[in-house]
C-alpha cells in the first residue's frame, strides 16, 4: 500500500472513529433516560407530580434530540444499524419504566453488536485488510 493510500486509510477510519464514538455516547445518554425516567403515581401529593412532570417534560425534549440524532447517524438499511435502532424506537415507545428496563438487555446487545461490528471495520481498514461489510437489512 502506498504513502498516499496508507494516509487516506487512516484518515477514512478517523472519521469511522468519531462516528463511533458520537453514536456511542448518544446512545449511553439515550439509555440512561429511558431506563431512569420515572412513571407519574397516581398516589403521589400535587407537587411530587409536578416535580415528576417537570423532569418528564425535560427529558421528552432530550429524548426527542437524542432520536433525531440516532436517525441521522444509524443506516436503516445495515443489518446491526436498523436493529438497534428498531430497538431504542421501541423502547422509547414503551409506557412504563417497568417495560423499559425490561427490554435494557436487547438495547445494550444491540449496541454492542453494532458497535464491535464497526471497531472491527476500524481496525481491518487501519490494517489494510480486506475490508468488512455489514449485511443489509433483511
Amino acid at each position: 500500500m502506498s504513502t498516499a493510500q496508507s494516509a487516506g486509510a487512516r484518515a477514512l477510519a478517523n472519521v469511522r472513529l468519531q462516528w463511533l464514538q458520537t453514536l456511542r455516547d448518544t446512545l449511553s445518554e439515550y439509555h440512561s433516560i429511558l431506563m431512569s425516567s420515572e412513571d407519574e403515581h397516581p398516589d403521589a401529593d400535587e407537587a411530587a407530580n409536578a416535580k415528576t412532570k417537570e423532569k418528564a417534560e425535560a427529558d421528552h425534549r432530550r429524548l426527542a434530540y437524542l432520536g433525531t440524532q440516532l436517525d441521522l447517524l444509524l443506516n436503516q438499511k445495515k443489518k446491526y444499524q436498523q436493529a438497534l435502532w428498531k430497538v431504542s424506537d421501541d423502547i422509547l415507545n414503551m409506557k412504563t419504566k417497568n417495560e423499559r428496563q425490561a427490554a435494557d438487555e436487547r438495547l445494550v446487545v444491540a449496541a454492542r453488536e453494532t458497535l464491535d461490528f464497526h471497531w472491527r471495520k476500524i481496525k481491518a481498514e487501519i490494517l489494510s485488510n480486506e475490508p468488512l461489510r455489514e449485511p443489509p437489512s433483511s
